[in-house]
């Protein structure tokens, strides 16, 4: 659902000075900070993100290209992209600020400029030019102070205009939202945790169980797949952002065994969550 008028961001729990924002049907905004090098593997990105990397360095491979994010870059990850990242501290830090757009927002902004949405995929990292430098930081400072949520929403339809002028639009194209394993997706991502199961959703979805996998299969996806991915997703994050122990990190996400959460996470990104943590600065 959009954001009401009047509301603001909302800040969830901070850790090591890491934090993270979110706003209903706008976006969400987090910092990551690392201490040491950490190399993650196929990361899925379900929604458009935007990553400025502040401190060190980001290389990324995606798509057979190997590119390396950093201060004077903006790495942009369209919906359903699928990259390997490595965060490299540069004197012993590494600093990135990373927005998460809605889709809704996503959605109405390609509706408006479609025109400009059909120019040839641009490289997963593009140099930030003085214009979207003044454009970063003027949707950045929403995100410092308290902003209704209407006015946060046109300063990052005004930061798309311009990767869309610069010619970037092809990678700010929305995910196919109708296709079923979106639907699917979008129901799952606001509360991965959750028991779902999978005639829930199509109950959700109007239509049975069966129809629900049936659709699934043509798009060559499954119910059990996007949830497992929907919920290492959340891990992922929550295990760079949270203060929170790796057992109830696991609880959140859906899983209600910790050691089976961990293999399915190294499985998943090439290393455990205590690895992913042994990188995170003390504090």
């Amino acid at each position: 659902a959009c954001a009401g008028p009047g509301a603001t961001n909302r800040a969830l729990q901070p850790m090591n000075a890491r934090a993270s924002l979110h706003v209903p049907g706008v976006a969400s905004w987090i910092e990551f900070r690392a201490a040491r090098e950490q190399r993650v593997r196929a990361v899925r990105f379900p929604r458009l993100t935007l990553v400025r990397v502040r401190e060190g360095a980001k290389e990324i491979c995606h798509g057979g290209q190997r590119m390396l994010a950093h201060a004077a870059t903006l790495l942009l990850a369209p919906a359903g992209s699928v990259m390997d990242v490595c965060n490299q501290p540069g004197a012993g830090r590494f600093r990135s600020e990373c927005l998460t757009l809605d889709p809704t927002l996503v959605e109405r902004f390609a509706v408006r400029e479609a025109s400009l949405l059909h120019s040839a995929p641009p490289p997963p990292c593009v140099a930030v030019t003085p214009m979207l430098a003044e454009v970063w930081a003027h949707a950045m400072h929403g995100w410092e102070t308290p902003t209704d949520a209407r006015v946060l929403a046109h300063r990052l339809e005004e930061l798309l205009l311009a990767l869309a002028l610069a010619g970037h639009g092809a990678a700010l194209r929305p995910a196919a939202s109708l296709a079923v394993s979106e639907r699917v997706r979008r129901l799952l991502l606001a509360k991965p945790g959750a028991d779902w199961r999978a005639d829930q959703v199509a109950a959700q979805l109007h239509c049975s169980a069966a129809t629900l996998r049936r659709q699934l299969a043509r798009e060559r996806a499954a119910f059990s797949d996007i949830l497992r991915e929907c919920r290492l997703g959340q891990a992922l994050m929550l295990l760079q952002t949270s203060p929170w122990p790796v057992a109830r990190i696991a609880a959140e996400c859906g899983y209600d065994c910790a050691s089976r959460f961990a293999v399915s996470f190294r499985q998943r990104y090439g290393l455990s969550p205590s690895a992913l943590r042994a990188t995170l600065p003390a504090g």
